[in-house]
């Protein structure tokens, strides 16, 4: 008999059994937080969220992964369904890459309390910063058929809200956005996350083939590093090892200076076991007089690099020293360049200084559908106006005039790629 294979769908699982070959073969394109060695140490540094995952499966060895996570009680504020709907934090924190908020909308959404919230299932990687389906097949109605049996599965187990909060502009994604509104969830604007397709022949040629702009900047980068007397080393592998816990504390200070929260033994937890499974990380390690005061780790997978942690020590190399640039987009492009990638992800943060050299940005798209029918509508109104003040942060044309007016971005240029 025909036919096309039957598509099984199972939600509230645990993750697959597959280590970082199994990825590299049976993962091939999909971003390395999303996969089950990130996500398995995720869960170990992560011990209060429940995992909550999303499977599919088709054939033999056909599979797609929607990671998912329960969070019982008010989680940091990237992780914070409020946050999404222009809540502000009563410690003061702010979303990573944030517009300021507005008192009177933040007022509306505490006044009803973390009921109509919690739990909370957040879909994604939540240390990735990202929302989608690692998959190794495709039909056109696959993110549809996981939304439909996620959604109901997930109310009936007593979540009362499900936060998609980093959905990227890459193609089939459109498909989950649509498939989370069509089951009542509201969408809106987050941001970017920029990439850089390698499409010249070597580095000289990439260079060369920049608007001028953009080429002056780059080497302006590289002299400023320079004369701040930054010297950059590469280190990989199991050659990290030594550094990780300096790695963590400047990822760390760069990402509370942004807004990001984010601690030291998710950074060494993730990354040791990273490099535990054998996985392709690369750190790049900038020294002044002796001392390491910037440090930024990217990951190889197959064809792609993905710069992920950035961290630096502005007491010692200053806030315009150009070594931000030199060692998270120079190095890094270079090294791929020289090993014949075809694309570095750099991932949010840091979103127009990336633009003027030379990176190309996805929108990102933050869904949020609450159990309460009722609520819906409120909520909806809450996250335009969050969505809106974000794209004017941005630089973006607002989709709707927004209510309040718009409000400037907040913690600087967000350098440490916090979002990534």
């Amino acid at each position: 008999m025909g036919g096309s294979p039957r598509v099984v769908i199972s939600t509230g699982q645990a993750l697959p059994d597959m280590d970082w070959t199994g990825e590299l073969a049976g993962l091939t394109d999909s971003w390395p937080y999303l996969g089950p060695t990130w996500l398995r140490a995720t869960e170990k540094v992560l011990p209060d969220v429940q995992p909550w995952h999303t499977l599919a499966h088709r054939a033999r060895g056909e599979l797609a992964l929607l990671p998912g996570y329960i969070l019982t009680t008010p989680p940091v504020v990237d992780h914070e369904p409020r946050t999404y709907l222009g809540w502000q934090a009563p410690s003061g924190e702010e979303v990573c890459c944030g517009a300021e908020t507005d008192a009177a909308r933040s007022a509306e959404v505490d006044a009803l309390g973390t009921e109509p919230f919690f739990p909370t299932l957040l879909l994604g990687s939540p240390l990735g910063y990202r929302t989608e389906v690692a998959y190794n097949f495709w039909t056109p109605t696959l993110m549809g058929a996981i939304v439909d049996k996620l959604v109901p599965a997930a109310f009936e187990a007593g979540i009362r809200c499900i936060v998609a909060p980093w959905i990227p502009g890459r193609r089939g994604n459109d498909a989950l956005v649509d498939a989370l509104d069509a089951a009542g969830a509201s969408s809106t604007f987050w941001g970017y996350e920029d990439f850089m397709s390698l499409d010249a022949p070597n580095w000289e040629g990439h260079l060369a083939a920049l608007p001028l702009k953009k080429r002056q900047r780059i080497k302006g980068d590289v002299r400023r590093a320079e004369a701040a007397g930054v010297t950059i080393e590469r280190v990989d592998g199991t050659d990290i090892r030594p550094y990780i816990g300096r790695i963590a504390e400047l990822t760390c200070l760069n990402r509370e200076k942004n807004g990001a929260g984010e601690e030291p033994e998710h950074i060494v937890g993730v990354l040791s076991a990273l490099i535990d499974e054998g996985a392709d990380v690369r750190a790049y390690l900038g020294y002044k007089d002796g001392a390491l005061v910037a440090t930024c780790v990217t990951i190889r997978k197959n064809h792609r690099l993905f710069p992920k942690w950035a961290g630096f020590d502005y007491a010692a190399i200053g806030e315009r020293s150009g070594i931000y640039f030199a060692l998270v987009l120079d190095a890094p492009v270079r090294d791929a360049y020289a090993e014949g990638l075809r694309t570095v992800e750099f991932g949010a943060g840091a979103h127009q200084a990336k633009a003027l050299r030379g990176c190309t940005p996805r929108e990102v798209t933050t869904s949020i559908l609450l159990s309460d029918p009722a609520l819906r509508p409120r909520a909806s109104a809450w996250l335009d106006a969050f969505g809106n003040s974000r794209r004017v942060a941005f630089g973006a044309a607002p989709s709707a005039p927004a209510q309040p007016a718009q409000l400037p971005l907040v913690g600087g240029s967000c350098d440490s790629a916090c979002g990534s």
